[in-house]
């Protein structure tokens, strides 16, 4: 006899479907199955919509404290933009940025940080070396199980310590890891690496030298998406209802929060398998998709945002930019708002500084961040008037910044997005393309939208495919 309950007041089905987290993947798929005329009710845990998508506020003005960057091929975003009528705004990069490894700080501008020559080589030629194995994965032919196995079994640090020839090469790779991942290469799978090295068409992508060039942010912040979506589909949209278990059947599924049950057809779970493990399923989900959810890590990150009078370090020819291997910051980037004169820069604290710092009173972070970018940015840089953060390993309906795969992963990475009886997944993890990003959460969203769509629509449930009938 199940454990769960259904709450007997509440006769029949609540809705065609349910779907859990009002990320931006949820709301997308939401609005999806809207306007194919399914019956949907939207569940959050929090109080607020947007998921990793969030802002917060100093003197009046917001800033971006979760995903900011729109990058020129996030189509489907930006058509998005274009409907919601979102401006956007430039990453500002205008003058001299700061390359930090070791002792040495190397200055550039729009084009690469002034590295030798040797080291871009050795950088261009593990690019090369990467896609190579992502096509050699893709072939198929009788070495695809050996090649699959041996990437399956080595991490990318160790990787990278084999194939680079200098030292200053691993170096750079570790602050790309802790951009693109949140995480060391020590702590990824290199098959889980070339599998992003595909989903992001290619290792110059997936790895750039220059991660704020052609970007754009969202003027009043990214979590703004998430709330004009929301109020699109407001009448269908529940906050504050945690889902702590779910049951499915034959027939239906049933999510239950605190003191309510909720029963559809069908489920989609638009959040990161992280917190998916935190849910009690009955009966219990397949023993291959508890594993697959126990090996998707998630990253480690803390936004903290520096805000000033004035962006100053445009007067003296900086462009706020810093890539640093020393921390705690790994990059640093201005925010200034668009049409303000206030002055802010932004600090991504990464990987295992970010699990370090994230243990230190708020006052220590504050202060080594100022010690680490005063010898760039002078004494101006202790001016600051504020500091706004997030340390996203803290939140519990997120556990981190985005998911990652370590070693023994190539057995799952295909399991993200395959439905479980009447349970479908989507979220940016479970992206194809352009995985962890919000282009990848809207394609992740339209995926599971669609699953759900031809479900419903081969059992005669849609009322828009019946109306036409």
């Amino acid at each position: 006899m199940s454990n769960l309950q259904y709450d007997a007041n509440q006769l029949g089905y609540n809705a065609d479907v349910i779907v859990i987290g009002a990320g931006l993947s949820g709301l997308y798929a939401t609005r999806r199955l809207i306007q194919e005329g399914a019956n949907v009710l939207l569940l959050e845990a929090r109080e607020r919509v947007g998921g990793r998508l969030a802002t917060s506020t100093f003197n009046g003005e917001i800033y971006d404290i979760g995903a900011h960057w729109i990058s020129t091929e996030a189509q489907l975003l930006r058509s998005l933009l274009t409907e919601l009528s979102v401006p956007l705004y430039q990453q500002y990069h205008a003058g001299t940025s700061a390359l930090t490894i070791g002792k040495r700080t190397r200055q550039f501008k729009q084009r690469l940080p002034r590295i030798s020559p040797f080291i871009l080589l050795d950088v261009h030629r593990i690019h090369r070396k990467l896609n190579a194995l992502v096509h050699k994965l893709q072939a198929t032919n009788h070495n695809f199980t050996k090649i699959l196995e041996q990437t399956d079994r080595l991490s990318f640090g160790a990787w990278l310590h084999q194939e680079c020839r200098h030292a200053t090469t691993i170096h750079v790779f570790e602050i790309l890891c802790k951009i693109t991942f949140f995480a060391q290469p020590d702590e990824l799978s290199l098959f889980y690496v070339v599998d992003q090295v595909n989903s992001h068409n290619g290792a110059a992508n997936l790895f750039s030298m220059r991660p704020t060039m052609n970007k754009e942010r969202v003027a009043g912040g990214t979590q703004r998406i998430a709330e004009l979506l929301a109020r699109q589909i407001k009448q269908h949209v529940i906050t504050d209802t945690p889902v702590l278990a779910i049951r499915q059947d034959q027939e239906s599924v049933i999510a239950y929060s605190r003191g309510s049950s909720y029963r559809a057809r069908y489920a989609i779970l638009a959040i990161p398998p992280a917190v998916t493990e935190q849910i009690y399923f009955e009966p219990t989900l397949p023993a291959q998709r508890d594993a697959l959810h126990q090996r998707v890590v998630m990253g480690r990150a803390i936004c903290a945002t520096l805000c000033f009078d004035y962006p100053f370090w445009r007067e003296n020819g900086k462009s706020g930019i810093i890539i640093s291997h020393q921390g705690p910051a790994t990059l640093v980037h201005d925010v200034s708002p668009a049409h303000s004169t206030e002055g802010a820069l932004a600090c991504l604290i990464s990987g295992s500084d970010a699990a370090h710092w994230g243990a230190q009173p708020k006052s220590e972070r504050l202060r080594a961040l100022v010690n680490q970018l005063q010898p760039w940015f002078g004494d101006e840089i202790t001016a600051y008037r504020g500091l706004i953060e997030r340390d996203w390993s803290t939140e519990r309906w997120t556990r981190g910044a985005t998911g990652f795969m370590p070693n023994g992963s190539a057995s799952y990475i295909q399991s993200l997005a395959l439905p479980i009886g009447r349970l479908h997944f989507a979220g940016g993890e479970t992206a194809t393309k352009w995985t962890n990003t919000m282009e990848g959460a809207l394609t992740a969203g339209e995926r599971a939208a669609a699953e759900v769509i031809s479900e419903l629509m081969s059992g005669g449930y849609l009322r828009k495919m019946m109306a036409s009938d």
